[in-house]
């Protein structure tokens, strides 16, 4: 009997092409049965219980690191996961070095190396929460906020306009981001400053494919701490027109003004800015904000900037962020991965994945 491939599937994401017929097509002519699960099932983690040979994620970046975390969460990994990127930025995908569509990937899986995929846990007074992307405060988290949901444009152009857009966005929040003073400690190190820009990045890039840490790898085991000093805030907006001016697929422009700090653990001291989680905002009940005004005889009262500071730094909340034991077992090329050596560490690749034979 042919082995078993799960296909993971989001109908909705990025593009519309290929389509779920054309993908089972193509995965049964490399020589697996195929069963089909919805990204969007509320069951979809049970339903994981049993993975079969392969697991197969098509989609974006959501729906890849929806399974993915899944897949760490099971006691072990009973399969590796294959990543088909047909979403709109495919941050995840282009990180590892995953750069082709599906009808080009799934013939070659046979000789595609086993790759690890490192994962974080957040953890704040609101719990803790796994990620495969990264944690964002402040401009870009802000940038982000979902909003109401449009029409989406499912063709490749409209993939085009949606990242340049989101580009335009972010560089708007940075423009006008009010300064953070910023208090993080990455392995006992302490980093204070004047930030326009946080992101603590498990992979290459984030948002609409804004490539922040350019030597990131994503299974090395260590975060990466980028952020942009005020100082610096006219040179990460040159930066972004040169990206929104950019062919999306040439990739001329270069590295971001950005420091990069890495590291397994990552303690920052919050004061209520924007906080996304991969690609969510977790509810917070509690948040810490920095209040600018006092309320005495129910009538608000106007404080000094001084006060307002001395409020938020009494109100803080700590968010640790570290990185996580398990890895996940993923097919992905070996060597560079956006330009960047993927073995970071020192580390070895595993040998080439061998496709369980028919019984």
């Amino acid at each position: 009997m042919a082995p078993k491939a799960i296909l993971v599937h989001n109908a909705s994401a990025g593009i519309r092409e290929p389509s779920l017929e054309d993908l089972t097509a193509m995965i049964e002519a490399a020589g697996y049965r195929v069963k089909y699960r919805n990204s969007k099932a509320p069951d979809l983690e049970a339903k994981l219980d049993k993975q079969g040979d392969l697991v197969v994620a098509a989609g974006g970046d959501g729906t890849i690191a929806k399974v993915a975390k899944i897949l760490l969460s099971k006691p072990e990994q009973g399969a590796p996961l294959a990543i088909l990127p047909i979403g709109t930025s495919n941050n995840i995908a282009l990180s590892l070095g995953i750069t082709e569509p599906p009808e080009a990937l799934i013939p070659r899986w046979n000789e595609t190396p086993l790759r690890k995929l490192s994962h974080g846990i957040a953890h704040a007074h609101w719990g803790e929460q796994r990620f495969i992307e990264g944690v964002g405060l402040g401009s870009l988290a802000e940038a982000t906020t979902p909003k109401p949901k449009q029409t989406k444009d499912r063709s490749a152009k409209g993939r085009r306009r949606r990242i340049t857009e989101g580009r335009i966005a972010f560089r708007h929040a940075i423009k006008h981001a009010k300064p953070e003073r910023l208090y993080v400690t990455v392995d006992g190190t302490r980093i204070e400053d004047e930030v326009v820009l946080i992101e603590i990045l498990n992979i290459a890039q984030v948002g609409p494919r804004l490539r922040l840490a350019p030597n990131a790898d994503p299974g090395d085991n260590l975060l990466d701490v980028a952020y942009v000093t005020t100082e610096h805030r006219n040179a990460l907006l040159a930066w972004l027109d040169a990206l929104i001016e950019d062919d999306l697929d040439a990739g001329v422009v270069g590295p971001p003004p950005v420091a990069v700090v890495p590291g397994a653990k990552v303690t920052i001291a919050w004061n209520g800015m924007d906080l996304r989680i991969d690609d969510k905002f977790p509810l917070m009940p509690g948040q810490a904000t920095a209040p600018s005004a006092d309320t005495k005889n129910g009538k608000k009262k106007k404080t000094s900037d001084e006060a307002d500071e001395k409020a938020k730094r009494d109100k803080v909340d700590l968010v640790t962020i570290e990185i996580a034991e398990r890895q996940l077992e993923i097919l992905a090329p070996a060597g560079k991965a956006n330009g960047v050596a993927a073995k970071r560490a020192g580390k070895k690749e595993k040998g080439r994945w061998e496709k369980p034979r028919a019984i």
